[in-house]
């Protein structure tokens, strides 16, 4: 009974593996290369934008975001 239990659990994992398998690779259907190059497009713009006009180590210190000081490693103290 142990045995059968045992082999089971690869067995039950087996057929969503194959499931997933044949849904993964199933033929595509062609693109169209003006929808393709408009998505590029979109791709290239949303990366060329920057979310702050700085960069970080222009930044005041202070600023919000920060990290807090760090200690050396092996002096053993904690930052104040």
């Amino acid at each position: 009974m142990q045995a059968i239990v045992w082999w089971s659990v690869p067995l039950v994992a087996f057929v969503p593996a194959i499931v997933w398998v044949s849904i993964a690779n199933r033929p595509r259907p062609p693109v169209d290369p003006h929808d393709s190059v408009a998505e590029h497009e979109r791709f290239r713009e949303a990366m060329g934008r920057q979310t702050d006009s700085r960069p970080r180590d222009a930044r005041p210190r202070g600023a919000e975001g920060d990290d807090p000081p760090v200690s050396p490693p092996g002096s053993g103290t904690r930052p104040a």
